[in-house]
């Protein structure tokens, strides 16, 4: 009996360190945390999209497009400072990324910056000669805000 308790003493040891190893071995599938964040996103569930997109920011710190919609969620849940780091750091990667200058140009109005909401529109206007949609998305949101202030 006593041979018994000692042999499952040992496969539970065994086991728990198992799950504690693979605990602390998983990949990290960026491809997944995208998907996974953009879902939430699309669901308006910003806090939950936040702890996926630090995630995939980790794991992927020269994307643009990642820095992008981090940045994004952030001023969606009003946190300007960090939105704002992260706008940055997306035009850093990429200064002609134009969804990073339009969501940075909405961030300007948002923080009352229409100077500066008015730069990342003619920055748009440089990239889009001929109209895009994130130069019409910005001209739209700084026409609103215009607008309020009649």
């Amino acid at each position: 009996m006593k041979v018994f308790k000692i042999i499952g003493l040992v496969v539970l040891v065994v086991f728990s360190i198992s799950l504690h190893a693979a605990k602390y071995d998983k990949k990290v599938n960026p491809t997944e945390l995208y998907e996974k964040a953009t879902k939430h996103l699309n669901n308006e569930e910003y806090r939950k999209a936040l702890r996926v997109l630090g995630k995939y920011t980790k794991s992927k710190p020269k994307d643009a497009d990642g820095w992008t919609l981090y940045a994004f969620t952030q001023r969606k849940l009003k946190n300007y400072k960090k939105a704002e780091a992260n706008y940055e750091k997306a035009l850093e990667l990429d200064p002609k990324n134009k969804i990073a200058l339009e969501y940075q140009g909405e961030l300007f109005v948002e923080t009352e910056r229409l100077g500066l909401a008015q730069v990342n529109l003619n920055k748009l206007k440089e990239l889009c000669p001929t109209s895009c949609d994130e130069l019409e998305q910005l001209r739209k949101y700084i026409n609103r805000e215009a607008e309020k202030s009649l």
